[in-house]
């Protein structure tokens, strides 16, 4: 009796220790591996292209233009390396690569020589690499002179079962026509229009473009003329263009007051409340800072409900509480931020992720055998990323900065910057620590109500290990692929988060 005494209390303590310990496991997050794989050349790119039940797919390429040839990759479940495919391009190059249900589609730009137009094709892949079926023609725009290749954008909606293709024409005056085509997820044609804009062509810019769930397409464009001198005002013009799909009819809407600037505004669609979201920083036309945040809101399924239109400007509260009240305080203004990521809240509010970025030149002079030689090099560096989140009347619920400093030379940026994910529960930023020396990969996890922490994701204490931001993607609603550079050999590392 005694032994079996004994045998219970210790089960009970085993039992209390693992009912404590189990609510910390089930907030963990699992990382896992693949095997590294030396890659030949210096100039390979590659970029994740999604997952399904066959695998993980990726493409891997040598120049970032996408021509001549690509290479696809196929990756079992567990990570390990399947096959690959060499895919041609020839004269053509690779606008988008998307995986679906039914297959790999690869959406190319091809020049017609005959017809002197450019045309739009696609070709699906199956699980094997194999095509499936011959290369389908999309659609086809003339051209405007000898060098035009074509401006094709390209968006899916998010449920990924609508398709937009956008591109500009010049017409017979000298102007911008705008081409709208939408199809579904297996590339039928949904709608087709081509819209004659009073915009001068040489005037034109398309600074943003979404397609909704329905097939509904949404265009930023900026009209400006060229300032050759800087002290020249550029008097932008900003408006939105609404397609509406079920009506076959298109609005517009000018957003931007007199002497305002727009910086790398972003579209996002708030399902909870079906409402289109666009967000960007607002500056004066001739500040280098950025005066506040702006926000344009459109309801599509209430055509009558009337578009709204907001200026936040960064008050110096605002800022002495962001980036301290001393007169030492490193940065007193908002400058040379860029919006990264905009998230619509479950409550109609918005989270924004931005980044302080910039790029300078420095040139130096050398003597080789007597003789002066001009060098030339590119410092990328990315610094600071601020977090702030809005409830749905625009007032700051909680912000915060991460400071981090990203410096390199020669190579656009390729270790820098971040990765962003978002759970249904958390926010997740990655980056590279200390990129010059051994260091490490951190992550910071935010809570809805502004709760921060963070912890080293990688240690790089037996192998230099960097992350890729610019090549990661997040392929579910937790999870996350990461392509590694691990003692100068490429690996994969895979994230799954719970909630």
């Amino acid at each position: 009796m005694q032994r079996t005494s004994a045998k219970l209390n210790k089960f009970s303590i085993l039992l209390v220790i693992g009912l404590l310990i189990a609510p910390f496991n089930s907030q963990a997050q699992e990382l896992e591996w693949s095997n590294t794989r030396k890659v030949k050349g210096r100039t390979a790119y590659a970029r994740v292209i999604g997952e399904n039940n066959s695998g993980l797919y990726m493409l891997r390429f040598r120049n970032q233009m996408l021509t001549k040839n690509v290479v696809i990759e196929r990756y079992r479940s567990n990570l390990s390396f399947a096959h690959a495919r060499n895919v041609q391009l020839k004269k053509a190059r690779l606008l988008y690569a998307e995986l679906q249900d039914t297959g790999l589609l690869f959406v190319t730009a091809h020049y017609d020589r005959k017809g002197t137009r450019n045309e739009v094709r696609c070709q699906w892949y199956d699980q094997n690499l194999d095509a499936m079926g011959k290369q389908r023609h999309v659609l086809s725009g003339g051209i405007s002179d000898f060098y035009d290749k074509g401006d094709f954008r390209i968006r899916f909606s998010n449920n990924r079962k609508r398709i937009l293709i956008a591109f500009t024409e010049k017409s017979v005056d000298d102007k911008r026509i705008l081409n709208i085509h939408v199809f579904n997820e297996r590339m039928d044609s949904l709608a087709s229009h081509r819209y004659l804009l009073n915009i001068p062509y040489n005037n034109f810019f398309l600074t943003n473009l979404m397609v909704d769930n329905f097939g509904n397409a949404y265009f930023l464009i900026n009209e400006h003329k060229f300032a050759i001198r800087r002290d020249r005002k550029r008097d932008d013009k900003s408006t939105v263009y609404w397609y509406n799909l079920a009506q076959d009819s298109l609005r517009d809407y000018q957003i931007l007051d007199s002497g305002k600037l727009l910086r790398k505004a972003i579209f996002t669609m708030d399902r909870q409340l079906n409402k289109v979201n666009l967000t960007a920083f607002y500056a004066d036309e001739q500040s280098p800072n950025s005066d506040g945040l702006f926000h344009f809101h459109l309801w599509p399924n209430q055509p009558e409900r009337s578009p709204k239109l907001v200026y936040q400007e960064f008050t110096d509260k605002f800022k002495k509480q962001l980036f301290g009240d001393s007169k030492s305080a490193l940065y007193e203004d908002v400058k040379s931020f860029d919006l990264l990521r905009t998230l619509p809240g479950t409550d109609g509010g918005i989270t924004i992720v931005a980044e302080r970025s910039s790029v300078s030149n420095e040139t130096d002079i050398q003597y080789i055998n007597g003789m002066p030689t001009q060098t030339a090099r590119n410092i990328y560096n990315f610094d600071d990323v601020l977090v702030i989140s809005m409830d749905s009347n625009h007032q700051i619920k909680w912000k915060y900065l991460i400071n981090k400093s990203q410096s390199s030379l020669n190579d656009n940026g390729y270790y820098s910057s971040v990765v962003i994910a978002n759970t249904r529960a958390h926010l997740y930023i990655m980056y590279n620590d200390r990129l010059r020396t051994n260091g490490d990969v951190l992550q910071y996890k935010f809570t809805s109500d502004g709760k921060v922490t963070y912890k080293i994701l990688v240690r790089s204490d037996n192998h230099y290990t960097s992350i890729i931001p610019s090549e990661a993607k997040q392929i579910a609603y937790n999870r996350v692929i990461l392509p590694v550079t691990k003692d100068r050999k490429f690996s994969l590392l895979k994230l799954d988060y719970i909630n």
